[in-house]
């Protein structure tokens, strides 16, 4: 047995500049739910009815990507990608795509940033 195996994944990070403006951003356009504060400027988001959540620490240097650096990024599902592209033109969010993209088989993925710059993506039906 290989006990250095990665099992799984624990939860995602997110680094931000600013807490409190990245804070209301998950909660309020995003709809994450907060599980519990933790230290100074961070805390756990819940997704629904998951065990995984995200963790959101601010008070970090901002760092200049776009979307062909070389980086990680996080991959929401929701049920409506079309309506959650809606809700973030209408938030005036900074949108890397046009429209949601065609994946097929019913699918459709978009990318955006959050106000720290980092990269998000989301897949869901149309």
């Amino acid at each position: 047995m290989d006990n250095t195996k990665i099992r799984s994944i624990a939860f995602a990070t997110i680094y931000a500049d600013d807490y409190e403006k990245n804070l209301d951003f998950y909660l309020n356009v995003m709809g994450l739910e907060k599980s519990f504060d933790m230290a100074k400027n961070s805390c756990f988001l819940k997704l629904g009815d998951e065990n995984f959540g995200v963790y959101l620490e601010g008070g970090n240097k901002p760092n200049i990507i776009d979307s062909a650096t070389t980086r990680s990024s996080i991959m929401f599902t929701v049920d409506s990608a079309s309506a959650l592209f809606a809700k973030l033109q209408a938030q005036n969010v900074e949108l890397l795509h046009k429209e949601p993209q065609d994946m097929g088989e019913g699918d459709y993925w978009f990318m955006f940033k959050d106000p720290a710059g980092n990269i998000l993506e989301i897949l869901g039906g149309k």
